[in-house]
């Protein structure tokens, strides 16, 4: 049962198993995001080699085969990432790093880890969209997430909801401190009609001050 989550990696210890390409684009993606990679393999792609010498990973060269030496750096991880070729080695770190309570994504078959990469887009400046089919298919994944993007980009309405919620949030939180106080007005808001039709008419200004004065501030 997986349940969709949006998690900092920032400061965490990521190990990716794998130095070939799809080790290597999950190696930046983490390293960008602020996390600790290290990535153990025989051979490493030249992107990855470059990295190493920049500081951004680490890399760790070493034959891989199931037993004591993978599980050492399981151990020690928050999360560990499976991208070699030898199947039988990747159900292994795979099975050992949930008996370990290691979170672990593995990139050669997504229902074997708890972890799955979906597809994401920021169609709108602050809207973040991630979409998978949980390894069915990645190929139709990224075809509706290229779906969404084209329809939300276009969805002037929406961006200026969003803009105008965001404001509206932050106001709220400077005068409101109890959530259970807050979390109602901002569906009272959404419901007015007189603030949609202001938003649905681009009108920023006008439905803040609407937002506002419905919450009475």
């Amino acid at each position: 049962m997986f349940i969709p989550l949006f998690v900092d990696v920032d400061g965490l210890r990521v190990t990716v198993f794998g130095g070939g390409s799809v080790g290597t684009r999950r190696a930046m993606e983490f390293s960008r995001a602020g996390a600790k990679v290290r990535v153990v393999a025989a051979k490493f792609t030249h992107e990855l080699e470059v990295e190493a010498k920049a500081g951004t990973v680490e890399l760790v060269k070493e034959a891989l085969s199931p037993g004591p030496g993978v599980d050492q750096h399981i151990r020690g991880s928050n999360i560990v990432v499976i991208a070699t070729t030898d199947q039988e080695l990747n159900k292994y770190i795979a099975r050992r790093a949930r008996e370990l309570g290691v979170l672990v994504n593995n990139a050669t078959e997504a229902r074997e880890g708890n972890v799955v990469f979906p597809f994401t887009a920021e169609p709108l400046y602050g809207l973040r969209v991630a979409v998978t089919t949980l390894g069915l298919s990645g190929v139709a994944a990224r075809r509706a997430r290229d779906k969404i993007v084209e329809c939300l980009s276009k969805d002037s309405e929406l961006a200026t909801l969003l803009r105008v919620m965001s404001k509206f949030k932050e106001k709220l939180k400077m005068s409101i401190s109890d959530p259970k106080v807050r979390v109602p007005l901002y569906f009272k808001v959404e419901e007015d009609e007189v603030f949609r039709s202001l938003v649905a008419a681009g009108d920023e200004e006008g439905a803040l001050r609407r937002a506002l004065e419905l919450a009475g501030l």
